[in-house]
């Protein structure tokens, strides 16, 4: 594809060859790659913004949690405190998921704005829409609402994908596509991980009384 055929299909709808094709994109004719780009760009920032405040309230409810865990400890009352640390786990059971989607989206993001910019859209647009579409799923139960606004954001990209490469399509089960999508989770799995870690403060130890002053509730810690 020539430069100036590149730039055609980056600033408007490219042609179709078929009939059926001309008659639907004459009635409803698609938008422009860059509009799709900086619509999907927006949309994605948005529900991370949602990420962020669902993952504010795991951390001050986690943080509830955790004084509920040491008062108990410093009660001598293990069964409380047991019970309270099982419930931080799951907190951050979910709040690690959160995370992971949270940073694997700012991930995708930074490819379309790439592709944006710098117009690599092959190599930057088709990895982004196989990430996108992996750790949307996990949000089907946890967050339909950012589910639905991600789903139509992939099907939005995959539109724009389709526009920019009629001539050759894009195989996005290639070997460098999926190798590219695993590094986007992969590297949002490893900062969701540190920042866990960050954000959320290892829990004391919860150990039997082993001596007269920890029955009276000064329970051994780390």
């Amino acid at each position: 594809m020539s430069l100036s055929n590149w730039a055609k299909r980056w600033d408007k709808p490219p042609s179709r060859e078929t009939v059926g094709n001309k008659i639907k994109n004459f009635i409803s004719p698609p938008p422009p790659v860059k509009h799709q780009l900086i619509q999907a760009i927006y949309k994605i920032g948005a529900q991370i913004n949602k990420l962020d405040f669902s993952l504010s309230k795991l951390q001050h409810y986690d943080k509830q949690l955790f004084e509920k865990v040491v008062n108990s400890l410093m009660q001598g009352d293990k069964t409380k405190a047991n019970m309270y640390a099982n419930e931080v786990a799951e907190v951050r059971k979910m709040a690690k998921i959160l995370m992971t989607i949270r940073y694997a989206l700012e991930r995708v993001k930074l490819r379309l704005e790439t592709a944006l910019i710098v117009g690599e859209t092959h190599a930057n647009l088709a990895p982004a829409i196989v990430a996108l579409k992996q750790v949307t799923g996990y949000l089907k139960g946890m967050m339909p609402d950012v589910f639905t606004e991600l789903m139509e954001v992939e099907e939005n990209l995959n539109l724009a994908m389709m526009q920019m490469t009629t001539s050759v399509p894009i195989d996005l089960s290639s070997d460098y596509v999926t190798e590219e999508a695993r590094k986007i989770l992969h590297e949002a799995s490893v900062v969701a991980e540190q920042r866990l870690k960050q954000q959320f403060p290892e829990l004391p130890s919860i150990q039997a009384p082993t001596s007269i002053g920890e029955e009276k509730g000064e329970v051994a810690t780390k």
